[in-house]
């Protein structure tokens, strides 16, 4: 009698089984968060053997990933010597914050001739979100979504790319020195009013508002900071 023996197959194991590859990307995304949110300060070393223990991976990815925010500017990595978070001197971010004042009110002033009804509509409702935002962690992605939206109309990509790579330097020393909370109130009123100028077509009382607001935050951060860097 002939019997047909079925082959057996397992049945595939769930997902959540096989470890994800953990790549330089995600160590990237991990570190940067670290030193937005001050727990890495600026100047720390970041030593490649200590960060591999901790992600659970050999070297290379964490190289990689080193590599990645020392494009974006917010690492240093000298030959023998490792990596380390950036630190700068009071004058080297005012010279950051110099750079954040022509390129935003430029920025802005571009974008006046795009601001429709609709346009500002929009800005205001990410404003109207900003400000819940600022009460929590999530306070400084609040307040770039907020100047993006402000800014995006330019039609400039380049020149918010730049933007954003030094609000991004200057808020890790923000976060180091825990200044901008302190801030708030005034800081979200200045926003208001920056709408309310663009609305009424006060463009240029709006960018002066926007120097100005920025001219306020770097001296509030340079009164947090010590003479020469931790």
């Amino acid at each position: 009698m002939y019997t047909h023996i079925h082959a057996y197959a397992a049945p595939p194991l769930p997902a959540t089984s096989v470890p994800r590859a953990v790549t330089p990307q995600a160590i990237a995304a991990a570190l940067r968060a670290d030193l937005m949110a001050g727990s890495l300060r600026p100047g720390e070393e970041l030593p490649q053997v200590a960060l591999a223990a901790r992600f659970g991976v050999s070297r290379i990815p964490v190289r990689d990933a080193l590599r990645i925010l020392a494009g974006e500017g917010l690492v240093e990595i000298e030959a023998n010597r490792g990596a380390h978070a950036i630190s700068l001197t009071p004058a080297e971010i005012r010279e950051v914050y110099d750079l954040r004042i022509l390129l935003e009110c430029d920025a802005l002033r571009r974008a006046v001739p795009s601001l429709t009804p609709a346009v500002l509509a929009d800005i205001e409702r990410i404003r109207r979100k900003s400000d819940l935002d600022a009460a929590g962690p999530d306070w400084a992605a609040g307040d770039w979504k907020f100047h993006r939206a402000l800014y995006l109309p330019a039609a400039r990509p380049r020149l918010l790319a730049l933007i954003e790579a030094l609000r991004r330097t200057c808020r890790l020393f923000v976060a180091a020195h825990a200044t901008m909370p302190a801030k708030r109130p005034r800081w979200l009123a200045e926003h208001r009013e920056m709408v309310a100028r663009l609305r009424h077509g006060e463009a240029e009382q709006a960018v002066d508002m926007l120097r100005d607001h920025l001219e306020a935050a770097a001296t509030h951060l340079l009164r947090q900071m010590p003479a020469r860097p931790r």
